[in-house]
């Protein structure tokens, strides 16, 4: 009976905590909701970065001595150190909480289970690990952040069946449907930046806005060795334009680099692979020194070929069209070079479903990076 009512309100502290999404990051996605005599008092959520936490918002909900006794289900850690707010375990003590449901454990070394036993020491009973890998995947951009000093890394693919993104010409517009350009965008709008390589910023010209949902717009992030975004591509000429990071290598033209950063966008240097190529892990480094936790990449299909081969891939969904191209088609990952199947990239089925007349494959990563 214990079990059963845990997980039923730490699913509705999940609901609580996605409420937040697109606008909390670099801070994870936190929900929490505070339970007496089996009906739920209060909910909150963490609504922005700096802004008060989901269980200082409940809590703040209820006057008097109401939340005495109570039982609190967050779906991470409560935190037990001074930030931009004050610790929440303090709050949850001060009201006289009985019980602490957490869904998992915050790997930030300034919380990492010290919340969890600030709560025990002081009489609280807490339970931990419940629905434990749906409380995970909700915060996975946060938890990789702070376990793999890296953003979370989800690759989009808008493909035919036979797997191909566009024309031998470059054409691609629209081999997905109008349904499905509308799920892309609101991925932009949950996720801190969006990467493509220069071709695709060529060939297509790109915004990397959102625009078909409501939604604030991510960071836009152009892997270009050589610089060779040209200076009228509107992903230069954004109301935002600081937004815009070109990461580029010591090939790059200084002339050209001065008349992009003359644009307001950044550009950034970063090792180059042996092909001469932006060095992937090396991007990802740099991103996620600039707090860039969600990486959402929109192509081409050697940036693609690059990341799996990175095996830094996380995440990917690809939107398929009910469409052949045929020979006539690019494909849509660039030869992997792979000599034994042992060395696929291999993922694992998360869920399908129809989108329009396309299909939404979502896939994950089988075991970490």
């Amino acid at each position: 009976m214990h079990k059963e009512r845990d997980d039923y309100f730490m699913r509705l502290a999940f609901r609580q905590a996605l409420r937040g999404r697109g606008r909390t990051s670099p801070n994870p996605l936190v929900g929490a909701v505070i339970v007496k005599n089996n009906c739920v008092i209060a909910t909150g959520y963490h609504g922005f970065f700096g802004g008060p936490h989901s269980e200082v918002v409940a809590l703040s909900k209820l006057t008097g001595r109401r939340a005495v006794g109570a039982i609190l289900y967050v779906n991470l850690e409560p935190c037990c150190y001074h930030g931009k707010t004050p610790p929440c375990t303090e709050a949850i003590k001060a009201a006289g909480i009985g019980r602490v449901v957490i869904g998992c454990e915050d790997p930030n070394p300034l919380v990492a289970g010290k919340g969890i036993k600030e709560l025990k020491d002081s009489g609280i009973e807490v339970r931990t690990g419940v629905l434990e890998n749906e409380a995970q995947r909700i915060n996975a951009p946060y938890l990789t952040s702070m376990t793999q000093k890296r953003p979370w890394v989800v690759i989009k693919m808008a493909q035919t069946l036979d797997g191909r993104l566009a024309l031998s010409s470059g054409e691609s517009r629209w081999i997905s449907g109008e349904k499905s350009r509308r799920e892309v965008h609101r991925l932009r709008s949950h996720l801190d930046a969006v990467l493509l390589g220069v071709r695709t910023v060529i060939q297509d010209d790109p915004e990397l806005t959102v625009r078909f949902v409501r939604g604030r717009n991510p960071l836009r992030v152009v892997l270009d060795s050589r610089l060779r975004t040209p200076i009228k591509a509107r992903i230069l000429h954004q109301a935002e334009p600081e937004k815009t990071i070109l990461l580029t290598t010591n090939q790059a033209s200084p002339k050209k680099r001065n008349v992009i950063e003359q644009t307001g966008a950044r550009v950034l240097t970063v090792r180059a692979a042996k092909n001469g190529f932006v060095d992937m892990h090396a991007a990802l480094r740099k991103l996620a020194r600039l707090n860039i936790q969600s990486l959402l990449v929109e192509g081409g299909a050697s940036v693609h070929r690059s990341l799996l081969l990175s095996k830094k891939v996380d995440k990917v969904i690809i939107f398929m069209a009910p469409k052949f191209l045929g020979a006539d088609g690019i494909a849509t990952v660039g030869a992997l070079g792979l000599h034994s199947l042992r060395a696929m990239p291999e993922f694992s089925w998360r869920r399908t479903r129809f989108v329009g007349d396309d299909l939404w494959l979502e896939l994950e990563k089988c075991s970490p990076a």
